[in-house]
C-alpha cells in the first residue's frame, strides 16, 4: 500500500472555543478526534478542567488554511497548536476533495 506524507494537527483549546474550531477544521479535514477533559500546566498556570484536544490529519495545503484561520486567536486564549509530519496509509481518506469525488462525507 502506498504511504503518503501528511500533517498531524493537535490543538488544545478551552471547551467554549471548540465549536468555532470544529467549524474551521470541518472545512479542511475529513474528520477529527476530540479528547475531552485534558489537564496541564503551562504559561497560564495549572488547568484542571475545561480544556479539549482536537486532533486531525490534513494535507499541507489544508494545513495552511487552518493555520490562517486559527493563528489570530492563539494569543487571546490558552491555546496550544502542534503540527507534525505523519505518514498515513489510505491517504484518500484524509483528503476532502478525494472523499467528495468518491461520494464520501466531509466529517
Amino acid at each position: 500500500l502506498p504511504i503518503c506524507k501528511m500533517k498531524r494537527v493537535e490543538i488544545v483549546v478551552e471547551a467554549q472555543q471548540l465549536d468555532a474550531l470544529v467549524r474551521i477544521v470541518e472545512k479542511h479535514a475529513t474528520g477529527y478526534t476530540l479528547v475531552p477533559g485534558v489537564t496541564g500546566l503551562g504559561e497560564h498556570g495549572l488547568r484542571e478542567a475545561g480544556m479539549v484536544v482536537l486532533v486531525t490529519v490534513v494535507t499541507e495545503e489544508h494545513l495552511d488554511a487552518i493555520l490562517a484561520a486559527i493563528l489570530p486567536s492563539l494569543n487571546e486564549r490558552a491555546n496550544i497548536l502542534l503540527v507534525s509530519d505523519v505518514m498515513v496509509l489510505r491517504a484518500e481518506h484524509f483528503i476532502p476533495e478525494v472523499r467528495a469525488a468518491a461520494g464520501g462525507s466531509n466529517a
